[in-house]
């Protein structure tokens, strides 16, 4: 008898766990009925009155990527006559030209890994196979002076970055990740170029920030129109005096001095503009109320 009465309250207590996690379950997953399911969705549709700017924006990614080739074709030439400082200006340009698009291309997958991968992204550093692109071409012009090595190098960044550009011409880009873009610009400059971690052979950190810099900006000048005063007056302010700083360092037109010119003072004010901007940038798509999730009817 005590084993009957044993054996009950033993299922007594498992159906009552049972219905404890059933009931957990439920609360965790509910079940979702009507016409007003919210569903996550990758590929945002662009509001049409944004279509005009994503669509210019994907015409800049084109231009700035050929800018790039062009440059990389010039060094080739250079390399060819033995000019190698003519060379390594042209490397410092077809860099900047992609610095100021490189978000963008970030988000077509793992293309940036090839094209801009750093020693220090592996263990082997430079003996790394993976190495390659535009770091392992600075590094065999700056660092090895090595002409023939360099210009294999360009060659194989070269047939990279037309895969790119076909791939840009093809694509369109929403809006929602276009503005995060605008922040992201500035985070890349926080996280390596301000510490002069970008070109560390060329010493040419300064000429990308102010490509991070303008790319960004290309993107706010766009959506200004949509922004009230209250939001894009401290944005635009902040931007003046990030702009007002690197050009205290210009050389020319697309030119500037090298990374260790920079001084501790503009280098302490830049990281306190740039931190505030990234945060402002960040807000953007709440104040376009712009959404992420999309409901759909059935």
């Amino acid at each position: 008898m005590r084993n009957k009465t044993t054996i009950s309250i033993a299922y007594l207590m498992i159906g009552l766990l049972l219905s404890q996690v059933a009931v957990a379950k439920a609360l965790r997953s509910p079940v979702q009925t009507g016409n007003e399911i919210i569903i996550a969705k990758g590929d945002i549709p662009t509001p049409e009155k944004y279509q005009k700017i994503t669509t210019q924006y994907m015409d800049y990614t084109v231009k700035n990527i050929n800018n790039a080739i062009e440059q990389l074709n010039h060094l080739k030439q250079s390399l060819k006559n033995n000019d190698v400082r003519v060379a390594q200006i042209a490397y410092i340009q077809a860099h900047q030209y992609y610095e100021t698009v490189r978000p963008i291309v970030i988000i077509f997958g793992h293309t940036d890994r090839i094209i801009n991968s750093r020693s220090n992204d592996f263990l082997a550093g430079v003996r790394d196979y993976r190495f390659k692109g535009f770091h392992l071409v600075e590094y065999l012009l700056f660092d090895q002076q090595n002409n023939q090595a360099t210009l294999n190098a360009v060659d194989e960044l070269l047939m990279n970055l037309n895969d790119v550009k076909r791939r840009v011409e093809t694509e369109q880009i929403d809006i929602v990740k276009l503005i995060q873009s605008s922040a992201d610009f500035l985070e890349m400059i926080l996280e390596t170029k301000l510490a002069g971690k970008e070109n560390i052979y060329s010493d040419s950190d300064l000429t990308d920030i102010a490509a991070n810099v303008k790319g960004s900006q290309y993107i706010i000048d766009g959506i200004i129109p949509f922004l009230p005063h209250s939001t894009s007056a401290p944005i635009m302010k902040n931007f003046n005096k990030i702009t007002e700083i690197l050009d205290s360092y210009k050389i020319k037109t697309n030119e500037y001095k090298p990374y260790d010119d920079l001084s501790v003072k503009d280098k302490a004010v830049l990281f306190s503009v740039l931190t505030q901007q990234a945060s402002l940038l960040a807000t953007l798509r709440a104040t376009l109320n712009l959404d992420v999730y999309y409901k759909y009817q059935y």
